[in-house]
């Protein structure tokens, strides 16, 4: 995922996504991954399933931001439940608006060369 896809910082948390490779069978939606680890979240396992909860609700009810096929992974970080959901929810569209809109120009320019 690293050397093909793009990583953009939001602040309370990191999106990670990929377009799916060549070699892989083709899928209807874009599959999504969220990462709550102790040091980053919180020891507390009741915060780290909540932070859990609230990027797969933001996944579920913004599902079109990401192309079918597509690999996401978000990182949750240590102050995510201080960010209102509306604000958390904006900062992962603008993300996924700009990692699309990157990997898609970089997939243009690496065709036309």
């Amino acid at each position: 995922m690293q050397e093909q896809g793009s990583r953009y910082n939001c602040g309370p948390f990191v999106v990670n996504a990929a377009p799916p490779d060549a070699a892989s069978a083709p899928r209807a939606f874009p599959r999504f991954a969220v990462i709550a680890s102790k040091k980053a979240v919180s020891n507390r396992a009741v915060r780290r399933n909540a932070a859990k909860r609230v990027f797969r609700e933001i996944f579920r009810k913004n599902a079109g931001a990401f192309p079918p096929g597509w690999d996401v992974i978000v990182i949750a970080r240590r102050g995510f439940e201080k960010v209102p959901f509306a604000q958390l929810e904006a900062r992962y569209l603008e993300a996924a608006r700009r990692i699309v809109a990157r990997l898609r120009g970089n997939a243009g320019k690496r065709g036309s060369a």
